[in-house]
């Protein structure tokens, strides 16, 4: 590790560009990510007046994930929960940066998105459905919050808990302003199946499967 010096991403290539984060190879550590937010995002979207409110601005995020991976870890201790592992943060010259941990393939790479799988079997195959039932179950036994779920911040693959299975990582964590989630585990079950419900919908919808030659 480089010790207060703040890690070089910049000039490098990043691993994933979202709608809010770019994500980079941890360039010290390997099996490490590092999320940092994109610099044209921070530079418009928290202009606004309502993004402004929350003390921690842009990296409101952040806080959110780390929070529902320190609650779940402290309420289910033992248990592995199906989120990315949370490591901390990290100083680098494009900001603070998120440390997670890599879920990665049998081969070491990155390992790929619920919506790579559905393409790459031409729909739900039996083992990938038995991956989602699977994905749906230890989330619903570890409660774990999700404030937004879709085809691609769901992976597959291992990482230093075990696997191979799938993972969000990214998109969890209490997002209203009244904790509703937080407060009721029964809601919480029944906006965990709702979004689960709706992620399926809009995979079917978002990555359409061609007919077979």
């Amino acid at each position: 590790m480089n010790g207060l010096m703040p890690l070089a991403l910049r000039g490098t290539e990043p691993m994933a560009v979202g709608q809010l984060r770019a994500i980079y190879r941890h360039p010290e550590v390997p099996g490490l990510l590092v999320k940092v937010i994109r610099e044209d995002v921070a530079a418009t979207r928290w202009k606004r007046w309502h993004k402004r409110l929350p003390r921690a601005l842009h990296y409101t995020g952040y806080v959110r994930e780390l929070k529902e991976y320190i609650a779940v870890r402290a309420r289910h201790p033992g248990v592995d929960p199906p989120i990315s592992r949370m490591v901390g943060l990290v100083e680098t010259d494009l900001g603070l940066g998120l440390v997670s941990e890599l879920v990665a393939d049998a081969d070491g790479a990155p390992g790929p998105t619920l919506a790579a799988l559905y393409e790459r079997e031409r729909g739900f195959a039996p083992w990938l459905e038995q991956a989602l039932a699977d994905l749906l179950r230890d989330l619903l036994a570890c409660n774990v919050i999700l404030g937004d779920l879709h085809p691609w911040n769901i992976v597959h693959g291992s990482d230093s808990r075990g696997g191979p299975r799938l993972v969000v990582v990214d998109g969890f964590g209490e997002k209203h302003v009244i904790p509703r989630s937080s407060m009721s585990r029964a809601l919480n079950r029944w906006n965990t199946r709702r979004l689960f419900a709706r992620m399926r919908a809009n995979l079917v919808e978002w990555v359409p499967i061609p007919p077979a030659a």
